[in-house]
């Protein structure tokens, strides 16, 4: 997903530094009780970071600056880290719209129960305004002020407390359903006054119920602002909102926001990583199970289980992990071993073998949970270090997002991500810094990770930028000094005494660099009519042959590593062998993809714009490629001649494009 806000950053950076023209008055005052007296430009330490002062600022901006009418007319998202405070972002925003803009209602919108009670702990009796202090006196506006209720539960007032509540929290399909008087909730909210909507976790807005709920809400909606770790859905799908800030893994472990990721990996010889189908006995190697599959076939379906050997060896190596991270914690606080397994009969495994066979205390959370287990999980974040019941937890994917429990120390990965979200979200649940009494928020902070190497999570230690020890065995052993990042380095000036002021720059001595360019001709101006010339465009179908050989060439150098982009020409008919490679529908599909893809990315460059843009011309393309040679059918559904025919046209797809002028630039610049 690609940052809208970038086109608008150098005018938003010059906006801060001419005092931020333009603010309502009681913008401008409210920003000022936020800046530190020291430094106007930073928020003050105990109310925003840094990262959430820019994200806050560009809210601010698009809304009272850009307007809707420029950007966020769908919403404002927001791509924070996991641990990133976007709960703390949250409320500085609501403080701000009912100090500067007197909006009375809130209304937050969560995708599970996890998450709602971690919103409804913060934010009852204005815990989160007063602990940040959000608050000014002049605004009179109190934390005890933002009364909320809750859907759903047993804190909800019924009917009257949606009309008198400041803060309403709730699941989707709460905002659908009736409340205890039989009434809709939703119509409730749209019945009273204009409200502010965050929808927190946004990358599930793509689904049906909650794009009809955000669709209803949007005409009584003064400002929507979505809040997501991981906008790319493992579908490809993405939230209608606009990105307009992005704080990245990098960003945060630059700035000593999470904890520092390292991945233990066992030892290739000495555990053998198989499974067995709960269903047939068979046993497998995990190189020759197909993964995508089983998360297509999602987790009831799934029958894999961790055999026993290979289960024992690697808990073995992730408790020696968490041995070593009790030594770090020096008893100010209880770090607990995070499991995560294939399917319910993994996890059922792995929670005995913990409990029975290692004597670990495990709390065990499935989709078959009753609600008293899913209370004892979410119950852990809040527990003070003496109350801790457990050392293990273990799950499928049921607290892969909103769980929040710093303490998270230890993960042992039983099963293979295909997905890139649900790898980051897992990864998530252990990199909030522990911040409690006693640890100083300097002090270096790791999350071990044990991960087989046969379960191929490169990808995903790329992402985090994780240090990984290799061929670690069960009873290897670290001091608790070892793999600890050093702590974040503080800039400070030496010998301030030194320090001198330059005099000023004499203006007739600067070289403007003036040269002759010639006449070079000015970028074409952006087609507003873009997609009519789009549609218009002809192809001659007789100038492609489409033979077996060719899309058997292409398939043959990917497979050699050679990769798409070096694909010119079709190698001759046979092999060695003397057979005709055999080449899979499913890669000539994602070929079509790939070729689009780069294809985007190229054409936006050329145009003249950052390679970020090229989410738009990617969609535009592949419409016109699914009109043109598919049959208005998706790829994954497309018959595969017409697949086939699409891959050999794309050159000239890709010639016919870039002979339009402003075609590009139309795309980016008026298309949706």
């Amino acid at each position: 997903m690609f940052n809208r806000f970038a086109q608008y950053e150098n005018a938003f950076r010059d906006w801060r530094r001419d005092g931020m023209p333009g603010l309502k008055a009681d913008s401008y005052k409210y920003i000022e009780f936020l800046t530190s007296k020291d430094d106007d430009q930073e928020a003050r330490p105990e109310t925003l970071w840094p990262h959430q002062w820019e994200s806050f600022l560009r809210v601010v901006y698009a809304h009272e600056i850009l307007g809707k009418a420029e950007i966020g007319a769908d919403g404002l998202l927001l791509n924070i880290v996991t641990g990133g405070g976007k709960t703390a972002l949250i409320a500085a925003v609501i403080a701000w719209l009912r100090t500067a803009h007197n909006v009375e209602k809130f209304a937050m919108l969560c995708p599970n129960l996890i998450v709602r009670d971690r919103l409804e702990d913060d934010f009852e009796a204005g815990k989160v305004f007063k602990d940040r202090d959000l608050l000014p006196d002049w605004g009179h506006s109190r934390p005890q002020d933002f009364v909320l209720t809750t859907l759903g539960s047993d804190k909800e007032g019924g009917w009257a407390s949606l009309f008198s509540a400041s803060v309403i929290l709730g699941n989707i399909h709460q905002f659908y359903q009736s409340n205890k008087s039989g009434k809709s909730n939703l119509s409730a909210l749209m019945n009273g006054p204009e409200f502010a909507l965050f929808n927190d976790e946004a990358h599930n807005s793509p689904a049906t119920e909650y794009e009809a709920t955000l669709k209803r809400m949007r005409e009584k909606v003064v400002l929507r602002v979505d809040t997501t770790a991981t906008p790319d859905r493992a579908d490809g799908r993405a939230p209608d909102s606009e990105m307009i800030y992005e704080y990245s893994v990098t960003d945060a472990l630059s700035d000593g926001i999470i904890k520092t990721p390292v991945v233990y990996q066992p030892d290739i010889k000495t555990v053998q990583l198989t499974f067995t189908d709960a269903r047939t006995g068979e046993k497998r190697k995990v190189e020759e199970i197909n993964w995508d599959e089983v998360d297509r076939l999602g987790l009831n379906a799934t029958q894999w289980v961790t055999d026993d050997e290979p289960m024992r060896q690697q808990m073995a190596i992730a408790l020696r992990r968490l041995e070593e991270q009790e030594r770090r914690a020096k008893k100010r606080y209880q770090p607990i071993l995070f499991v995560v397994a294939v399917c319910k009969a993994d996890a059922e495994k792995a929670e005995q073998t913990l409990n029975k066979y290692f004597k670990v205390k495990t709390l065990l959370v499935t989709e078959d949970s009753d609600e008293a287990d899913r209370q004892k999980a979410r119950e852990l974040g809040k527990q003070q270090k003496s109350d801790k019941p457990y050392r293990a937890v273990v799950s499928v994917l049921m607290l892969r997002e909103g769980w929040d429990v710093p303490e998270v120390g230890v993960i042992l990965l039983l099963r293979k991500f295909g997905s890139k979200v649900y790898g980051q979200q897992v990864v998530g649940r252990g990199l909030r810094r522990v911040r409690v009494k006693g640890v100083d928020q300097t002090e270096p902070q790791i999350c071990a990770v044990v991960d087989h190497p046969k379960l191929e999570h490169q990808w995903l230690w790329d992402i985090f930028n994780a240090k990984k020890r290799t061929g670690v065995l069960i009873d290897d052993q670290f001091d608790e000094t070892e793999d600890l990042p050093p702590p974040p380095l503080k800039q400070e000036l030496e010998k301030p005494d030194l320090v001198v002021d330059l005099p000023p720059i004499d203006p007739s001595a600067i070289d403007d660099g003036e040269f002759d360019v010639g006449d070079i001709a000015p970028p074409p101006k952006p087609l507003e009519n873009w997609k009519e010339a789009l549609d218009g465009i002809e192809y001659d179908p007789t100038v492609v042959e489409i033979t077996k050989v060719g899309i058997a060439g292409v398939v043959g150098q990917e497979l050699g590593g050679q990769g798409w982009k070096t694909i010119h020409s079709a190698p001759d008919e046979s092999g060695p062998s003397g057979a005709v490679v055999q080449v899979s529908d499913e890669a000539v599909r994602e070929a079509v993809k790939l070729g689009l893809l780069d294809m985007a990315e190229l054409l936006t460059v050329e145009a003249g714009y950052a390679a970020t843009f090229k989410d738009q011309v990617y969609s535009a393309l592949l419409h016109h490629v699914r009109a043109k040679f598919l049959n208005g059918s998706s790829l994954g559904l497309a018959e595969s001649a017409e697949v086939d025919f699409a891959w050999k046209m794309l050159r000239q797809v890709k010639a016919k494009v870039e002979a339009i002028p402003g075609l590009i630039a139309g795309i980016i610049e008026y298309g949706n």
